[in-house]
């Protein structure tokens, strides 16, 4: 008996043994399984990581350069926030009106997207023009004479060392001072008479070589203004009569350039459907279409004054970044009482043509005189200057009348300080038409001293969406008729008087 329990026994933990064998191998499989599996599976990632990189860096690339190509035909390179306190009109469409209130507004704005006709940009970028240009112009030599001492250096006007356009200065060379034996150039003064032939006696060389504070004033410009005298340049010739002497030349831009504009708008207080809401709606869309910045204030910080001032505020704000960061080159200052009547004409069509290089104001006038609702200012030292000295008019003429705040202040400022060079005074039409006054294709309507400008606004924007002659006049015809001005003798344009 013992005999047969024992076999038993040895059968049966047989028997467990080939069952944790089996278990043992089932076991090793599904492990093996698993590792396998979790090895194709990372392959497969693996793979499909390297094809979706080189697939998407291919698609990205292709939708880059789509994009560059569809930028280059329509300029439109610059892409805006929306303006504080502003949304989509239709939250779907990102390309029309825009609204401070989506249920309050009544539907009258106009969709600029819907007014546009195609249009090349060679009216104003001359491609073929640029590319027949030398690409270096023979070298310059020029002889500035000392300026006078009785007065502060901003009261002299300076000398102006210049470029066509598509060049920009290259200095060579700069000598402060006077050349040995040298009484041919500087021999009279700034301010007129012969100069004592004692003070133009120089044996040997005498002076000194500024040739880095020249370059921060004039490198890499199309034109700069130097004035020669110790109030700028170390003095190394005492008791002589010095002159600036600069070598410089001409260097081609790398490529055509593009101008670009930035354009600033103010208005603290603006209710839906407002003639101002409007406006900003539409050159908001005007900015996106033509690849311009656009620039929306709203806060009012200074309320010791007029309102009007924050005009000349934003203005000046725009010209200090833009003078530090070098992002635009023209301001576009827009009042908010303003239709935009035709999107079409493009603020290229007004700038000054080639000969023009020193304008740097670009502004219309009416009955009134001046007219500062709307125009083009350079992104220029001048400008900044010029801005400072208006907002600062009215503190140093108290005793003075300002018929119109802001806007006498600039006419003033302008008109004293004879700054004809810089600025011209252009048809009212152009840029800053009024009801009644204007034509068809007319860029901007403004509705300056309308009581009711909302509803005025309202039925003109009607007009607009069901006549297009509204918006037919094309960048090149503008273009054509701001040239044929430009190029009218200096007495049959329009001038300011004193205000």
């Amino acid at each position: 008996m013992e005999d047969n329990q024992t076999e038993d026994e040895v059968l049966l933990l047989d028997s467990k043994k080939s069952k944790n064998n089996r278990n043992n191998d089932s076991l090793m499989k599904k492990i093996i399984y698993i590792i396998t599996a979790a090895i194709g599976i990372f392959f497969i990632c693996f793979i499909a990581q390297i094809l979706g990189e080189k697939y998407g860096s291919f698609l990205a690339t292709n939708n880059n350069n789509n994009n560059n190509n569809n930028n280059n035909n329509n300029n439109n390179t610059l892409s805006n926030d929306l303006p504080d306190g502003f949304v989509f009109v239709n939250e779907k469409a990102t390309k029309g009106p825009i609204t401070i209130d989506r249920k309050k507004d009544d539907g009258s704005k106009l969709n600029l997207y819907l007014m546009i006709n195609k249009e090349s940009d060679d009216f104003y970028y001359k491609q073929d023009e640029f590319d027949s240009l030398e690409e270096n112009i023979p070298d310059k030599s020029d002889y500035l004479c000392e300026l006078g001492t009785g007065y502060a250096p901003e009261s002299y006007k300076g000398y102006d060392i210049s470029c066509p356009s598509h060049y920009t200065i290259r200095i060579d060379r700069v000598f402060y001072g006077r050349h040995a034996n040298d009484k041919e150039h500087c021999n009279v003064y700034y301010e007129g008479g012969p100069v004592e032939d004692k003070m133009l006696d120089v044996k040997e060389e005498c002076g000194n070589e500024p040739i880095e504070n020249v370059k921060e004033i004039c490198e890499g410009r199309v034109y700069c203004t130097l004035r020669p005298g110790g109030s700028h340049f170390t003095d190394g010739c005492p008791s002589k009569f010095k002159y600036l002497h600069v070598n410089y030349h001409c260097e081609k831009d790398k490529e055509l350039k593009k101008e670009r504009f930035s354009i600033v708008m103010f208005s603290n207080s603006i209710k839906p459907n407002s003639i101002y809401e409007n406006a900003i709606s539409s050159f908001y869309q005007y900015a996106q279409i033509h690849g311009y910045e656009f620039q929306y204030n709203h806060y009012r910080y200074d309320v010791e004054r007029q309102v009007f001032f924050m005009k000349l505020n934003s203005v000046l704000e725009k010209i200090i970044i833009g003078l530090k960061e070098k992002k635009y080159d023209w301001i576009f200052w827009v009042d908010s009482d303003v239709i935009l009547a035709n999107p079409n004409i493009k603020l290229e069509a007004f700038l000054p043509n080639e000969d023009m290089n020193n304008i740097h104001l670009i502004i219309a006038d009416d009955v009134n005189g001046l007219n500062a609702g709307v125009f083009l200012i350079r992104v220029h030292s001048w400008s900044l200057n010029l801005l400072m000295r208006a907002m600062s008019y009215s503190y140093f003429n108290d005793k003075k009348g300002l018929k119109y705040a802001d806007q006498s202040s600039i006419n003033n400022v302008l008109y004293e300080s004879e700054e004809n060079d810089h600025y011209v005074v252009v048809p009212q039409n152009w840029f800053n038409s009024y009801i009644g006054l204007n034509q068809d294709g007319d860029f901007l309507l403004h509705l300056a001293g309308h009581v009711h400008k909302d509803s005025e606004a309202e039925t003109f924007r009607n007009h607009i969406k069901n006549d297009k002659k509204w918006y037919s006049k094309t960048s090149k015809e503008m273009r054509e008729e701001v040239l044929k001005y430009y190029a009218l003798p200096e007495e049959e344009q329009h001038h300011i008087k004193f205000e």
